[in-house]
């Protein structure tokens, strides 16, 4: 142990970096048990102290994106790298934001930097393959991960990304191949295991992604997704909604990169519903609307400007963490959307609900609840995947993908049960989903 100076000017400064040192390892510790509200505490008041520390500025950037103020941390990331040029693992990072929100042709050049920096960085050769793979670069994106696995073999996600860049090149079997490995070396992973399962299903092999799903539920027979999916894929026992757990698991791991996949996905329901509400002409002096199932919060950034006062309601608060960051919410709530509605009692002009409802198979409950929630005449506007008559005998049909399709006769008859006008459902394309248009519709109904 270092032993102190007899001089106390001296000693006071070494008690002072030591403080600071042992205070910016308790926020990265912290911020690493994901207790961002204490980490950012302690980095502020860290920052009021030094505020060129590159250290400190680099791992705020970095929580302040993990909140959703992506933006925000890219600043504060280049402030540190104006401080620190060779600051491998802040520029590791920034490339890590931009991929993260869809922007793979900013990232590419920050990895690039940094392998000139240290060549033997294992970590960024696989985030260049990613950035190279959303680029349309598959080949080199495949030469990146080989070069990662090299440096680091034992790495499991460097073997399932590899995988991911196999399947979108449509080389299957050498996507299996690296999702096995990436089982091998880290088991019970989530995606691994939900990547093989799609791999086999895109290879027609549905007894396969039934085995795998099985073997999934034998290591972790409760887990959320792995009940989801084998039902999809058995299409047996199929819940008449996707169940709680499974919707906060997935939102939750999806939160951070949910905009710029949803971009890269040219996702339009959200501009579908804003424009849906406009032709209903809202008071933007008077209207009080609810965005269920708000997200990261595209949607109710886009109908913000045509009300008064914008609620929003989310089960998963990692999705809501991201919706609070936009600032265009008046309230936001965590909770289911059945509950909320029953709760909400008749305090809405209109509800606004951009792809959520393709967690629901069975609508009654909800529909009826939505009524509930809505003041008198007040206005249903919503999207769902839609599939035809002839493919679904209830009305909706669970997909192997995890998500309910619905046709519009059922559509229709379950919001007039529920006391609602049809004014209007129109098809339209929702997103891309690999080179084809997901069919929506897109609905507007009033209550009577």
């Amino acid at each position: 142990m270092k032993q102190l100076t007899d001089n106390p000017d001296v000693l006071d400064t070494e008690i002072q970096q030591i403080s600071l040192k042992t205070a910016l390892q308790l926020a990265i510790r912290l911020h690493q048990a994901n207790q961002y509200e204490y980490a950012e505490d302690i980095y502020r008041q860290l920052l009021e102290l030094e505020p060129e520390n590159p250290n400190i500025l680099h791992y705020f950037g970095l929580l302040r994106h993990q909140r959703g103020y992506a933006t925000e941390g890219v600043e504060w990331i280049k402030k540190a790298l104006l401080l620190a040029p060779d600051y491998v693992d802040a520029e590791n990072n920034l490339g890590n934001i931009y991929l993260q929100t869809g922007q793979a042709e900013l990232a590419e050049p920050h990895f690039r930097r940094v392998i000139d920096i240290n060549p033997n960085f294992a970590t960024v050769y696989g985030n260049l393959g990613i950035a190279l793979r959303e680029l349309g670069q598959h080949e080199e994106a495949a030469a990146s991960l080989w070069k990662a696995i090299e440096l680091q073999p034992n790495d499991a996600h460097l073997y399932q990304n590899l995988g991911n860049i196999y399947r979108h090149s449509k080389n299957y079997h050498e996507a299996v191949g690296m999702y096995r490995k990436s089982l091998e070396l880290k088991p019970f992973d989530v995606e691994a295991y939900r990547k093989l399962s799609r791999t086999f299903y895109l290879m027609g092999e549905i007894e396969q992604c039934i085995g795998i799903l099985t073997q999934w539920l034998d290591y972790d027979p409760e887990n959320p997704t792995a009940l989801h999916l084998i039902a999809a894929y058995t299409r047996t026992n199929a819940p008449p909604r996707a169940s709680d757990a499974y919707v906060r698991e997935t939102f939750d791991g999806f939160a951070m990169s949910f905009d710029g996949v949803l971009k890269r996905l040219d996702y339009q329901a959200p501009f579908l519903v804003q424009h849906a509400l406009q032709q209903i002409n809202p008071d933007a002096n008077n209207w009080t609307v609810l965005d269920a199932g708000c997200g990261t919060g595209l949607c109710g950034a886009l109908v913000k400007p045509l009300v008064k006062r914008l609620d929003g309601v989310d089960l998963s608060p990692k999705m809501l963490e991201h919706a609070h960051a936009r600032d265009v919410y008046d309230a936001l709530f965590e909770a289911e959307l059945t509950e909320f509605f029953l709760q909400a009692d008749a305090i809405y002009n209109a509800i606004t609900c951009a792809d959520t409802f393709c967690y629901f198979g069975e609508l009654t409950d909800v529909m009826h609840a939505a009524g509930s929630a809505l003041m008198p005449e007040g206005w249903f506007i919503f999207t769902l995947e839609k599939i035809e008559e002839t493919e679904a005998n209830e009305g909706f049909r669970l997909n192997l993908h995890g998500r309910y399709s619905h046709t519009e006769a059922y559509i229709s008859n379950t919001l007039i049960n529920a006391g609602f006008r049809i004014h209007c459902i129109e098809t339209a394309a929702l997103r891309k989903e690999g080179y084809d248009n997901v069919a929506g519709l897109v609905v507007t109904a009033q209550l009577l």
